[in-house]
């Protein structure tokens, strides 16, 4: 029976909430965490050097805890998933004034991964997967705007909260209700899948694919064990390594090629260049080559990167960092609608928590690894070609691996 024109498809309201859910987790956690960093040094005898390690720790246990999460969110509703970790993320933005000690730092950080992972993307990606199938590629962009919007809204809030009144400006009641309000939005427009609700995805004749219905896809333990699956995971790992190490750099790259000046705009035009680009491609990628849109966006990182490494002046920096931030959210988006193409949705949740896992491994080394080549190797230009191969390896690997469709071969 087919949906009628006129009814609003209710997977578009799942995407409302996803989205502010990933606003919350990106603008709160994700992206505050060197206003925090900031926060802490100012308000602590800790230098940066110790301050800096939490970041790590974040992100270690953000991945670890995604795999409970992933495990988690097969079995149960998604939303009780998402409002349990918006709660555990208030409690401790709550108390995070009164962490004192590098160990209660530390452990605190260790807390926001948690949190972070019951919130952001792992449960978020799981529910678009579900709900959308021909619109799966714009779906992703229009909720992972959510992060970049966080970025730009929130954590500059954040940041002029914690310059007033210090860390006490992490439990404002406007703090308190940006992160509080994903709880009643989850329990009112997050459901399972649209079969739960007597709908198919994208809201078309009921029935009409049972080939991605939550049940459909290969089982994690045959996919996990499988070549595709490592050649795609070393792919995500080179890629994100690359790109998150050089956005971890830009602003003082910007300062060396360019100026003060130029150095502050390129952190906005990264995010509004990202934001863009992500939505643009996502209103199309469904009707394009997925496998072939990820190669080519390998290979445009790569081409920004080798340029940034020889680049002076004000408009060549702008350049570069605008193309470059095209890339970003592209690939981003990409990486879970490869991991459901490649294997369904049977057990989506705990092939993709795995894959975050070894993002995050790239996530964490990325800054490190440029700022080590920087230091010891000949400053940007050698850090930048390097990640610079880093990517076009990441698109060897990913082109080893074959489409999506070769998964089960």
């Amino acid at each position: 029976m087919q949906e009628p024109k006129s009814q609003f498809f209710f997977g578009w309201w799942v995407l409302i909430a996803i989205g502010y859910s990933l606003f919350v987790g990106a603008g709160m956690i994700f992206y505050a965490m060197s206003v925090l960093l900031d926060g802490f040094v100012a308000a602590t005898d800790f230098s940066v050097a110790q301050i800096s390690g939490a970041n790590t720790v974040f992100l270690v246990a953000a991945g670890l805890a995604g795999i409970a999460v992933g495990e988690l969110i097969s079995r149960y509703d998604a939303r009780y998933c998402i409002t349990g970790g918006t709660l555990f993320i208030a409690l401790i933005y709550y108390f995070l004034p009164a962490a004192d000690s590098l160990p209660a730092i530390y452990l605190a950080y260790a807390a926001l991964g948690i949190g972070y992972a019951m919130t952001a993307l792992v449960p978020a990606t799981t529910l678009v997967a579900r709900w959308f199938v021909r619109r799966r590629a714009l779906a992703i962009a229009l909720t992972q705007s959510g992060l970049s919007l966080g970025g730009i809204i929130v954590t500059p809030m954040l940041a002029r909260a914690l310059e007033l009144d210090g860390l006490d400006g992490l439990r404002t009641p406007w703090t308190m209700a940006i992160i509080l309000f994903n709880i009643p939005l989850a329990l009112l427009l997050l459901r399972p899948d649209p079969q739960s609700m007597g709908l198919a995805p994208d809201g078309d004749a009921q029935n009409a694919d049972e080939a991605n219905t939550p049940q459909a896809g290969m089982a994690a333990a045959q996919a996990l064990r499988g070549r595709y699956f490592k050649f795609l995971a070393l792919a995500s790992l080179l890629a994100l390594m690359a790109q998150v190490g050089t956005i971890a750099h830009v602003f003082t790259w910007g300062l060396e090629r360019a100026d003060a000046a130029t150095a502050a705009i390129t952190l906005a035009l990264l995010a509004f260049c990202s934001l863009t680009g992500r939505l643009i491609c996502g209103a199309v990628l469904d009707r394009l080559n997925l496998f072939v849109f990820v190669l080519i966006m390998y290979a445009l990182q790569a081409l920004a990167m080798f340029g940034m490494a020889f680049v002076d002046g004000i408009v060549p920096v702008l350049a570069l960092t605008a193309f470059f931030g095209f890339t970003i959210g592209n690939i981003l988006m990409s990486q879970p609608l490869l991991v459901a193409a490649a294997f369904g949705l049977r057990d989506f949740p705990r092939i993709l928590s795995v894959q975050q896992l070894v993002m995050n491994g790239g996530v964490a080394s990325g800054p490190i690894v440029i700022g080590l080549i920087y230091d010891f190797g000949g400053g940007y230009a050698n850090a930048f070609i390097f990640v610079g191969f880093c990517s076009l390896a990441a698109m060897a690997s990913l082109y080893t691996a074959g489409h999506p469709r070769r998964a089960g071969a």
